[in-house]
Formats: structure tokens, sequence, C-alpha cells
């Protein structure tokens, strides 16, 4: 990992709302290098460190830390429109980022307060895992740790990584634990070869016999140390919904603004037919589309903050995100993915010649919504989940986990 020079995360205003305008403020300061460093991303299979120092010294990676930790947590929406904003520019960029700043709330969550202090005492420390089980063996006050773990996004910047194991519980059926491990006990593969998300570096990481302590090592599954951080009252299927649709719906965004930007001047078919004049901004079918394809992108946006301001009522009044708001998230969720892909696909294909260039945006954009829905979270499964909510036939036991 290289090291990056980091400020001290800035004060954010208390009042969310204010907090709100500071983010978004913020990400409009740093969007031109966050877009500077695009290309570099996509050439080393990973986030470019200027991206992510932008993110780091801007507070941006600490929205999912609490405050009396250097963090500066916001709420569901102003989560959403944060990775929403950043997607526009680039999805990897986004997709990594959500990763890592979630990495550092499961960090913040997980941990023994005492412990946490530690950790978080020099500045936010940010965390990258995977979900695969390795091997443990019990040690002296902890595990032994051995393993490959793989699809780890974000890796190459993260300070600790998550690994997960089983282990036999107390009524012996078998139980998943996750070890917190420092980077520096992990050996990085180079395993990240792919079609789309390029800049995600979600590349293999292997550890060879480390101990881990008793208290770096938690249940997923069980009770969190600290329940008052955002990762712990959200939960972690709502949190990666809000996340993940965030960034699709701004990368359809980007697709909007990109063919609009084009359809002044560009005319299909020209070169064949020479009395092709009118540019795709004075034909009535691809102003119908376009029209289209705007109110699609809209209307799933619009569903996507209804969802994210109802959890974040019900979060507020002391609630906890029942069946209801988790269908709602996942229907949404479900929805932006589709939407996206079907804007992105549109807006490419009357990009013309301009959508083959392997650097422009609409073929990054195509390349990574399509890599992005082979993500189960925001497949069309979801869909069938809420047919079966719908019918009444769903319960908090029988719904399956995507």
């Amino acid at each position: 990992m290289t090291a990056l020079a980091e400020k001290k995360t800035q004060t954010w205003p208390a009042d969310p709302s204010a907090r709100r305008a500071h983010a978004l403020r913020q990400l409009e300061a740093i969007a031109p290098r966050l877009e500077a460093a695009v290309q570099e991303g996509q050439q080393q299979g990973r986030m470019a460190d200027d991206a992510v120092a932008a993110l780091r010294e801007t507070g941006i990676l600490a929205i999912m830390t609490p405050d009396d930790l250097g963090g500066n947590v916001v709420n569901p929406p102003t989560a959403f429109e944060i990775v929403e904003r950043i997607g526009y520019i680039d999805p990897s960029t986004a997709w990594t980022a959500a990763i890592l700043l979630e990495g550092a709330g499961q960090l913040a969550t997980q941990l023994d307060p005492q412990q946490a202090a530690v950790v978080f005492r020099d500045r936010i420390p940010l965390k990258a895992g995977s979900l695969r089980p390795g091997k443990a063996v019990r040690a002296e006050g902890g595990f032994t740790i051995s393993g490959t773990w793989d699809f780890v996004s974000g890796v190459h910047h993260a300070d600790y990584v998550s690994a997960s194991f089983l282990v036999e519980g107390s009524d012996g059926e078998t139980e998943r634990r996750m070890a917190f491990i420092p980077l520096k006990d992990v050996s990085i593969e180079d395993t990240w070869q792919v079609l789309g998300m390029k800049a995600t570096g979600s590349t293999s990481f292997t550890v060879e016999n480390a101990f881990v302590p008793d208290s770096m090592v938690f249940n997923p599954l069980g009770a969190v140390r600290r329940s008052d951080t955002p990762l712990a009252r959200l939960g972690m299927v709502p949190y990666v919904l809000q996340m993940h649709m965030g960034n699709v719906l701004g990368a359809a965004r980007r697709a909007v603004d990109e063919i609009v930007r084009m359809a002044p001047t560009k005319r299909r078919g020209s070169r064949i037919n020479l009395g092709a004049s009118i540019s795709l901004a004075e034909s009535s079918w691809f102003q119908r589309e376009l029209g289209e394809l705007d109110a699609a992108t809209r209307a799933a946006r619009a569903l996507a903050l209804e969802a994210t301001r109802k959890v974040n009522d019900r979060l507020e009044s002391g609630g906890v995100v029942d069946l209801e708001l988790l269908d709602l998230m996942q229907t949404a969720s479900s929805h932006a993915g589709k939407t996206a892909q079907h804007v992105i696909t549109r807006a490419f294909r009357h990009a013309g010649a301009e959508a083959i260039i392997e650097t422009g945006v609409l073929p990054r954009l195509l390349r990574d919504i399509n890599t992005i829905l082979a993500h189960g979270v925001l497949g069309e499964i979801g869909f069938e989940l809420h047919g079966e909510y719908v019918l009444g036939v769903q319960t908090p036991e029988n719904r399956r986990m995507i």
C-alpha cells in the first residue's frame, strides 16, 4: 500500500441539513481530482492514490464513523447522495469508496470501544473484506488464520482486511466469524483481470498463519459491541443497498448528460447518407427517447430517495428497519440497477463511433453497469422477493438473503 499524506478530518456542521450541504460542497471541490484520476485507475486496476487522498482529506471516507472517533456521520439520504455524486464521476471510485468507508464503520461497530479508540487514534482506518471462509485454528487468546480471500474491493487502500472463517458454536452448529487483520500481515494477489469495474481493485489477498487476538475477532451475525453507529442502527443489507443504488443512478445520470452533450453535433449515418443533415438534437425520435430516459432516471431516483428517507424517519424515531422497509430498499435497489442498465445501454447506442473508444465515458459506463449487475444485491431477484412480499408469503424468517 502506498503511504498517503492525510490532513485531519475537517469538523463538519452538527445540523444534518448543514452537514449534507457541507459534504456535497466537499465533493464538488474535489470532483476535478476524482475525474482526473479515472484513467489512472482504469490502467492500474485500482483506484488512483490521489483519488483516495482527496476522499480522505475531505472527510468523505468518514461518513459511517461516529464523530467521537474522528468521523462525521451522515443520514441515509445524504449517504445515498454522496455516493451518487461519486458514481456520476466514476462507478469504480464510488464502489471502492463505499466499501472502504463502510469498513471503517464496521471497525467502529464491532470493536470494543477501548480497542476502537486505539485503532482510530491516528486516522480513520479503512477496511476491505471478503465473505469466503478461510481456515482458522484456535490459539491462546485468539486464532491463527490462513487462506485466500477473493473479490476484496479496495484492498490496496485499506488499513485492515476482514477475513471470514467458520467455527463450531456452543450448540454444535457451524458459525461464521470474521477477523480484522492489519494489511501488513497479508499478501495482495494480482487476480483482478475483468471486463468492467476495473479500478475497484477487487483482487484477492492471502494470509499465512497470522495470529489474530480475540479482541479483533467478531461474529458478523451476532450482537455488536457498539450499537449507536450508523451501521449498527441501519443494518448491513440496507447500508449496502443505499450505497450501491446511489452509485448506479449517478452513472445513469452521467450517461444521459453525455448523450445530451453529443446530440447537437451528432449526425448518425451521415457518412453513408449524405442527406442526413439533421442532428440527433433535431430528430423527434431521439427527443422522444431522451425524454423517456431522463424520466426513467428521475423516477428510479425518486423511489431510491423515498426508501432512504423512510428508513431515516424510522431510525430517527427510534425504530428499526423492518421487513417492509427492507423490501422497499431492495426493490428500489433492483429497480435502480435495471433502470441504469437500460439508460446507459441506450445512450451508448446513440453515441455512434464515439462509443467504441476504450477510454470514453459511455463505454466505461456500459462495462461497469453490466459488471455491477453481476452482484446479487442489485440483481433482478429483488423483484422476485418483492413479489413474495406483495403476495404476503414472505416473513422475516423465510426471506432469502441476496
